[in-house]
């Protein structure tokens, strides 16, 4: 894994590294040091590429299994940005998003979001609209567009009482 860039945002230093196979690291130096080498020891806040069809596809790790932030001045949306931004001034086209998400302890923000609107008579594509991934794809990339929605779910009342689905894993495609 080689170290290709830093960038400092609200006082934390970012590293970006660039593995054998073209995936991208995000990692943050949260102020310990290795006893064996006294280097910093630096924290993946996230990881994901461009592929050449020009989606990016990837995985934030901001917060740990409780569901508690690694740190609280990082920012996803910084990260995010870092990610996406260095494929694209790789000369990469950024053309589609793929985001899956999953329920789990304090990582299933988009995934409640998502569920919510549905329960609200949202059609799937408006769902995925309302969700963080989809209002901040729209505020900086100006993607609109959800292409794809497949997961597992199971049915459950509405706010009217009719059944919906209600997932427990989605994957959605977003573009502009």
């Amino acid at each position: 894994m080689q170290l290709i860039d830093k960038a400092t945002s609200k006082g934390i230093i970012y590293h970006v590294f660039r593995d054998e196979e073209g995936l991208l690291f995000v990692k943050f130096d949260n102020g310990h040091l290795s006893a064996a080498t006294g280097r910093p020891i630096l924290k993946q806040l996230g990881k994901g590429s461009i592929k050449d069809d020009g989606t990016f596809t990837g995985i934030l790790t901001m917060k740990d299994k409780h569901g508690h932030y690694l740190d609280p001045h990082v920012r996803g949306s910084y990260v995010l940005r870092l990610l996406i931004d260095t494929e694209i001034n790789s000369g990469k086209n950024f053309e589609r998003f793929k985001s899956t998400w999953v329920a789990g302890s304090g990582i299933s923000d988009n995934l409640n979001t998502f569920n919510k609107g549905l329960a609200q008579e949202l059609s799937e594509p408006e769902a995925a609209r309302q969700t963080w991934t989809g209002q901040w794809l729209k505020k900086n990339y100006d993607f609109e567009q959800v292409h794809h929605v497949k997961g597992q779910y199971t049915l459950a009342p509405n706010i009217n009482g009719t059944p919906c689905r209600h997932y427990t894993e989605v994957t959605v495609v977003f573009s502009p």
